[in-house]
């Protein structure tokens, strides 16, 4: 191993492009106590040779961590743990939603943003200043789109138009005020996916690609999504879809349904129409707002009836209105799309990590261990404080 790197990815598979984005640059080793992530990247990703460890326990990856003496440990989520230097990647930074902007962040030692937005966000929360060290590098996920290195299996043949409906998970924690208008969180699934597949599939191609993270249960909506595909006998226009990485499926349609989720902007590569289903008619409207969770509704139309549906498809489609709008927050959103993201990404993290390629490991790894710990729970504690008594923010 050239450099000793370490990536930890907990909650699903969506984890893993960002990794292999990377990996060709600065290799390093996975650890994972989910199964699904293990498996998938031993199976689609073979290729690549990763060197991946399925745990029992963060207790085990700490022991690894030291044992492989690794210094640098990369996490394309909020989750950290306490040994080596932390970069903070993500996964999904580009999202309208209130992820960016957590008191979390200020447990990484280096944070790599994809664009301007994100950054301002976390700015605008009060704790950019606190982060202890940050640069703007771009979306890697999308260099093989800019570098012309897709190589798409397409799933229909024929002359019809495809519209992929790409929406977020549905979140099992949701804020006891936003129950009343929006039960299911930032999701449109359960409001309209079975709205939008009656609309669509006697007309068009429809792509339904499930988010990633799915709790499954007897009777749920992806039963039902199932049950109405087979009812309607749509199973040749209507395909549904479960992967790590959206770009292809994306690649294949003229038009995107969404809702509030960082897809929206990973659509907006394309240059393409986009809808967004809105998950609480009654409560969401699109908002100039880089704080508010509809900013990228500014892009496009919204669906707040059914008969939004496919009127909404069909406009669009003959007439993309919104190209000048949507290419504006685009050129805000992500930093240069160029097709070198990858590299500047790479090249960050190299240059981060020969600082401490000569600090003798035992040191590296009980200071981090110690100065994450406190970091880790102060973190914590801030964030029950400003959920519960609804201070004013860090740094405000």
């Amino acid at each position: 191993m050239k450099y000793k790197i370490g990536y930890y990815l907990v909650t699903d598979i969506q984890h893993i492009p960002p990794v292999i984005r990377l990996y060709p640059h600065i290799g390093g080793v996975v650890f994972t106590r989910k199964k699904s992530i293990y498996d998938r990247i031993k199976t689609k990703y073979a290729d690549y040779n990763i060197e991946v460890y399925l745990c029992k326990s963060r207790a085990e990856i700490h022991r690894l961590i030291y044992k492989l003496k690794i210094r640098v440990m990369i996490y394309p989520s909020y989750h950290v743990l306490f040994g080596g230097k932390a970069i903070e990647i993500f996964h999904g930074g580009l999202s309208d939603k209130n992820y960016v902007e957590s008191v979390k962040i200020l447990v990484y030692d280096y944070v790599l943003f994809p664009g301007e937005k994100t950054k301002d966000k976390v700015k605008r929360a009060g704790y950019l200043k606190y982060v202890p060290e940050w640069k703007i590098v771009g979306y890697p996920k999308f260099d093989p789109l800019m570098n012309n290195n897709l190589n798409v299996e397409p799933i229909f043949d024929n002359n019809r138009k495809t519209i992929l409906y790409a929406p977020t998970w549905i979140s099992q924690n949701i804020d006891f005020k936003m129950i009343k208008f929006s039960p299911h969180g930032e999701s449109s699934l359960e409001v309209w996916s079975k709205d939008i597949i009656k609309a669509l599939h006697k007309d068009y191609n429809l792509i339904i690609k499930f988010h990633s993270r799915i709790y499954r249960k007897p009777g749920d909506i992806y039963e039902q999504i199932d049950n109405l595909i087979t009812k309607l006998g749509a199973e040749k226009y209507v395909k549904v879809c479960i992967d790590d990485n959206i770009l292809d499926y994306m690649a294949q349609a003229e038009l995107m349904i969404s809702d509030i989720s960082t897809a929206c902007y990973e659509w907006f590569h394309f240059d393409k129409p986009i809808v967004f289903a809105n998950p609480a008619p009654e409560y969401y409207k699109p908002s100039n707002d880089i704080g508010s969770n509809t900013y990228a509704w500014q892009a496009g139309d919204v669906i707040y009836k059914k008969s939004d549906i496919l009127t909404h498809v069909k406009n669009n489609l003959a007439n993309d209105s919104y190209k000048e709008k949507r290419n504006e927050i685009f050129e805000y959103t992500v930093f240069q799309p160029d097709g070198k993201a990858s590299i500047r990404q790479a090249n960050a993290i190299i240059e981060f990590y020969k600082r401490y390629e000569k600090t003798p490991y035992w040191w590296l790894y009980f200071s981090t261990k110690i100065i994450r710990r406190f970091k880790r729970n102060k973190s914590k504690y801030l964030n029950w404080y400003y959920r519960n008594f609804k201070k004013e923010k860090i740094g405000k």
